[in-house]
């Protein structure tokens, strides 16, 4: 049976979180990944672990990766693990104490994570060590992975015909967006998409009057009581809104990229009008 571990990692490190999500190694640090068949590696501290704890992990076991008391996670299955002497200093050659990483585990993809940081920490051993920063073993019993088979119900064109839907009263509270600033952007950019790679728009009639389409996205959601302003708005098309709003894609911190929810780089950018930015801090609020 494999086995789950938590790494929380110190505010400090958010960056080195950032490379290893974003698979954006240097050379000497890729030609480590290709000679051990992976795409991803990190390096613990020998610090931050003991040696029973490091040979309890095996091969194939899932390890969650977060920055202490933050929510955006990953996970990986180990596909190697060793320690070396030599590659903290290749691989982490800007920290001070880089000399004294010396455990490595290897992966060769990541998967985002939806399980809340306050959970993953009550089920393991962090939860006795006051959610101290390092490797912790998860409970045997928690997360256990149910496969579980369900057979589609075939479509049946001549399925008995119910009728018009029902119609039922609700009450609805919903953020008030400025929508002059709004209407002002998505004329900014001629109601086209700023990925760059789509840029689409279509034609539609509104009030007898023919317009193109175009949605307007809070880059940071405003139910986290963010700005409602041009520095946290971007013009999309449906899609690419749809897939900001569900957390599958994110703007890099270089502004321009678009990563997914691993940190891969996946060939997608986006351009901004001369008058117009996104704000850092909103890039940041949703890179974790």
């Amino acid at each position: 049976m494999t086995s789950q571990f938590l790494l929380i990692i110190e505010k400090k490190d958010s960056e080195k979180l950032r490379v290893f999500r974003a698979n954006d190694f240097k050379k000497s640090t890729n030609e480590i990944l290709d000679k051990n068949d992976a795409t991803h590696v990190w390096g613990i501290h020998k610090a931050k672990i003991s040696n029973l704890l490091w040979s309890k992990i095996k091969k194939n076991d899932k390890i969650y990766l977060t920055v202490k008391n933050e929510n955006f996670k990953i996970s990986g299955i180990v596909s190697k693990k060793t320690k070396n002497l030599k590659f903290g200093e290749i691989i982490y050659p800007d920290v001070i104490d880089k000399k004294q990483i010396i455990n490595f585990l290897f992966f060769k993809n990541l998967q985002p994570c939806n399980i809340s940081y306050n959970e993953l920490v009550e089920n393991s051993e962090a939860q006795k060590l006051s959610r101290k920063e390092g490797i912790h073993k998860i409970n045997n019993d928690y997360f256990i992975e149910k496969k579980i088979k369900i057979k589609p119900k075939k479509f049946n064109p001549d399925e008995k015909v119910i009728g018009k839907a029902k119609r039922s009263k609700s009450e609805v509270f919903r953020y008030v967006r400025n929508q002059g600033k709004v209407k002002r952007l998505k004329n900014l950019y001629h109601n086209k998409c700023q990925i760059v790679e789509c840029g689409f728009t279509f034609e539609h009639n509104i009030h007898s009057k023919k317009e193109f389409y175009s949605e307007v996205h809070h880059y940071n959601p405003l139910k986290k009581q963010s700005d409602d302003d041009f520095g946290n708005m971007i013009v999309l098309c449906p899609n690419h809104h749809a897939e900001f709003d569900y957390s599958t894609k994110f703007i890099h911190r270089d502004g321009i990229s678009i990563i997914n929810q691993s940190g891969n780089d996946i060939g997608e950018t986006i351009k901004f009008h001369k008058l117009h930015t996104l704000d850092m801090k909103n890039i940041e609020s949703q890179l974790g």
